[in-house]
C-alpha cells in the first residue's frame, strides 16, 4: 500500500481525525493538570522556602519543558505547512520526546537511590539500564528516520502535519518504547522490593510506593498500546498515543515529586502552608507556637490555654494559644 493511497482512500478522514482527536486530549491533560497543580508547584518547589538544588531544578525543568515544547507541536495543527516544515517539526517531535523521557527517567533515578540510602550499586545498575535504554533509543530513531524519508512528503499535502510511517519504521520505533518500558519496570521492581523488604506502616515509603504503583501501571498501559499501535496499526495511525504517552509520563512524575514533597513537609492537604502560617500567628498580639504531627483531628481545652488539631490526608497542624479568646481564623478542627 503506498502513501497515495492512504491519502485518498476512504478511511484517510477517520485516521487524520483520530490522531488529532488523541493530541488534543494530551494537550488538555498537559495544560490542565499544571493549571491545578501550580499552587503545590511554588509551594513545594520555587525558592525562598524551597532549595533549589539539582534536582529541584530538574523537577521545575520537567514541569515547564513539556509546557514550553508542546506549542510548536500544537501550532502544527493550526495552518498549512510546507513539506519541509511538515517533516522538520516530526523531527523535532522525536527529539523532544527523547528529552522529556530522559528528564523524567532522571528524576526516577534519582528517587530510587535516595530510597536505597544512596547506594552506588543501585546507581549503577539504574544508569546502565538508563543508557541501554537511551542508546536503543537512538539508534531506532535513526533507523526509523531512515524507513518513512521517502514518505514524509506525501502526507504533509494534507493541511495538516501528519505522520506516515511504514511498518519497517513501526518496528524500530516500537524497539524504541520498548527500551522506555524495561527501564519503568525496573523503577518499580526496586521500589516495590524495597517496600516489601522494609514492611508496612512508614508513611513516607506508603506514599513512595502507592504513586508509584499508579504512575508505573499507567504508564505500562500507555506504553504498551503505544508499542502494540506502532508495530501493528495502520501507517497512518502509528504513533497515535506517542504524545498522549510523553505528557502522562512528566505529569505523573510531577505527581511523584509533589506528593512526596507534601508528605515528606507534612502539609499536605493544608489550607496555607505553615511558614506562611507561622508569618500570620507572627503578628497576632498573642504567642502562638505551631507544631506537627500525624493523627486524627481532635480539640482539648487544659487550664487557661487551647489546643486545635486537624488531620488531612494523614498528617494535622498543631497550634497551642496561651490565653486568647478568639480561635486562629486560618486553622480549625476540620482542616
Amino acid at each position: 500500500m503506498s502513501p497515495a493511497d492512504i491519502i485518498v482512500g476512504p478511511h484517510a478522514a477517520k485516521y487524520i481525525y483520530l490522531n488529532s482527536v488523541v493530541d488534543l486530549c494530551a494537550s488538555v491533560i498537559l495544560y490542565y493538570d499544571y493549571a491545578i497543580t501550580l499552587h503545590w508547584e511554588i509551594e513545594f518547589l520555587w525558592p525562598p522556602y524551597n532549595k533549589l538544588g539539582l534536582f529541584t531544578s530538574a523537577c521545575i525543568l520537567n514541569r515547564y519543558l513539556p509546557i514550553i515544547g508542546h506549542i510548536p507541536l500544537l501550532a502544527s495543527y493550526m495552518a498549512q505547512k510546507t513539506p519541509d516544515v511538515c517533516q522538520a517539526l516530526h523531527v523535532y517531535h522525536e527529539i523532544f520526546g527523547m528529552a522529556l523521557q530522559f528528564l523524567a527517567g532522571v528524576i526516577c533515578l534519582v528517587r530510587v537511590y535516595a530510597l536505597y540510602g544512596r547506594s552506588r550499586r543501585i546507581l549503577g545498575f539504574l544508569v546502565f539500564v538508563g543508557a541501554a535504554s537511551i542508546l536503543t533509543g537512538c539508534w531506532a530513531m535513526v533507523g526509523s528516520r531512515r524507513a518513512k524519508v521517502e514518505t514524509i512528503n506525501v502526507i504533509t499535502s494534507i493541511p495538516e502535519c501528519h505522520q506516515f510511517m511504514p511498518p519497517e519504521g513501526g518496528k524500530f520505533a516500537a524497539l524504541a518504547w520498548t527500551g522506555v518500558l524495561v527501564f519503568d519496570s525496573v523503577i518499580f521492581s526496586l521500589t516495590l522490593f524495597k517496600a516489601v523488604t522494609m514492611g508496612r506502616g512508614i508513611r513516607l515509603l506508603d506514599v513512595i510506593v502507592r504513586d508509584g504503583t499508579i504512575y508505573y501501571s499507567a504508564l505500562f498501559i500507555v506504553n504498551l498500546a503505544n508499542i502494540m499501535t506502532l508495530r501493528f496499526a495502520p501507517p497512518m495511525l502509528k504513533g497515535i498515543s506517542t504524545n498522549l504517552t510523553n505528557v502522562l509520563s512528566t505529569t505523573l512524575v510531577s505527581r511523584l515529586v509533589l506528593n512526596l514533597r507534601a508528605q515528606n513537609s507534612a502539609k499536605a492537604g493544608l489550607p496555607i502552608t505553615i511558614e506562611s502560617e507561622r508569618r500570620f500567628q507572627a503578628a497576632l498580639p498573642v504567642p502562638v507556637g505551631v507544631g506537627v504531627g500525624v493523627g486524627q483531628g481532635r480539640e482539648q481545652g487544659r487550664g487557661g490555654g487551647r489546643r486545635m488539631t486537624g488531620s488531612s490526608l494523614g498528617t494535622r497542624s498543631l497550634v497551642s494559644v496561651s490565653v486568647s479568646p478568639f480561635p486562629s481564623p486560618l486553622l480549625s478542627s476540620d482542616n
